[in-house]
């Protein structure tokens, strides 16, 4: 196995995830802006809003960075079972990157979407 087999794939959006969540979780954005932090609608309602999404989404790509790393772990050393030449397999694993990305964005965004809903009350935002 390449090392670059271990940097390219659905563990290094999982660690893009974990770093992007410390570093929210550790430094909040205090005040609504449109630069740092879950910048989506409902977040920017207030301040309530806004400290309460931030809280969650730094705490969501926490858990969510954790999953897709342990699952690129897993799924690495499998795709390389698979008998396939070296440039499909790069390509394997760069689609793999693309498609682990989106769903960690999906992922994200409808997670604290629904938490917002149902901390304030399934009212709209």
């Amino acid at each position: 196995m390449h090392i670059e087999h271990w940097l390219i794939g659905p563990q290094l959006i999982g660690l893009i995830f974990l770093i992007m969540g410390f570093i929210q979780k550790r430094f909040p954005p205090k005040h609504i802006n449109s630069l740092y932090g879950y910048r989506m609608p409902s977040a920017m309602k207030n301040q309530q809003t806004w400290d309460e999404a931030n809280g969650f989404s730094a705490r969501y790509m926490i858990k969510l960075g954790l999953i897709m790393m342990v699952l690129g772990f897993v799924l690495v050393p499998c795709l390389d079972l698979i008998n396939m030449k070296e440039d499909a397999r790069m390509g394997l694993h760069a689609a793999l990157l693309v498609v682990s990305s989106m769903t960690m964005a999906v992922l994200l965004i409808t997670g604290t979407e629904k938490h917002m809903n149902k901390v304030f009350d399934n009212k709209p935002l």
